[in-house]
């Protein structure tokens, strides 16, 4: 579904790189690193946000090559920060997901019922009247995820969506995410390392800019994880439980 080649982008003396990655539909995939490692800048190059440098094939085709509301169809994201305060009702916020399958002068039926029933996958229903303003940090997390979900796009890109969350319903949106990726590709940036070995197969690990790592659940060590995050990282194995742990700084021998 995406295959990158000798892709760069530049922010100031910042620069990412990703030589070579193909990702593909039913795909859960982890996105970790270090702040500053260059994660929300790799999901802005693939929602087409961010400049680049190199091939971005999308379905076999040139990204470059789709109209803008094509991308949007096809490609949603939820970034690590929004900029959206303005005093809607969480029904309308949700409901706007779907504005790119609009003819730009409403919204139709389907689009009525399909954010109904995200409202309810999101256990948000109970929200759709309130004002998005008046809404605590977590709950505008979810409504905001909501809107991502309710586009129905292949390709889903969220920039920590558990973000400010409380854990019974950061167990439920992964669930959720679980069901939605065996006919998506969903890439997720995740800090939680516990949760993120737990719940995933495929591992993307940045450092300084440059994709370092593209592993699967078996190929995780210490040694790697230690040398990502630059902490003496440590596996506790518990039956088929795996818990991730520090014991301090990793230093340099």
């Amino acid at each position: 579904m995406i295959e990158l080649k000798e892709i760069e982008a530049r922010q100031g003396d910042f620069i990412l790189r990703v030589s070579r990655l193909r990702l593909k539909k039913g795909e859960l995939v982890a996105v970790l690193g270090n702040n500053g490692s260059g994660k929300s800048t790799f999901l802005s190059v693939l929602s087409g946000l961010r400049g680049f440098t190199g091939g971005y094939l999308l379905d076999e085709r040139d990204f470059s090559e789709y109209p803008l509301i094509e991308r949007h169809r096809i490609v949603s994201l939820l970034p690590q920060h929004s900029s959206l305060n303005m005093p809607f009702d969480v029904h309308y916020v949700v409901l706007t997901g779907r504005y790119p399958y609009t003819d730009g002068k409403g919204y139709s039926s389907v689009d009525i019922a399909r954010t109904e029933e995200t409202l309810r996958r999101l256990d948000i229903y109970h929200l759709r009247n309130r004002q998005f303003n008046e809404l605590s940090g977590g709950e505008k997390q979810r409504v905001l995820l909501a809107r991502v979900v309710n586009r129905d796009s292949p390709v889903m890109l969220l920039d920590e969506p558990l973000s400010g969350v409380d854990l019974r319903h950061q167990h439920e949106i992964v669930n959720l995410l679980e069901e939605l990726s065996r006919e998506r590709l969903i890439l997720i940036v995740v800090h939680d390392i516990t949760l993120a070995v737990r719940e995933f197969e495929r591992f993307l690990f940045f450092v300084d800019g440059t994709l370092k790592y593209d592993l699967k659940k078996d190929e995780l060590d210490e040694s790697r994880l230690s040398e990502v995050f630059q902490v003496n990282i440590r596996f506790l194995k518990e039956g088929n439980r795996v818990f991730v742990y520090t014991d301090g700084i990793k230093k340099e021998v």
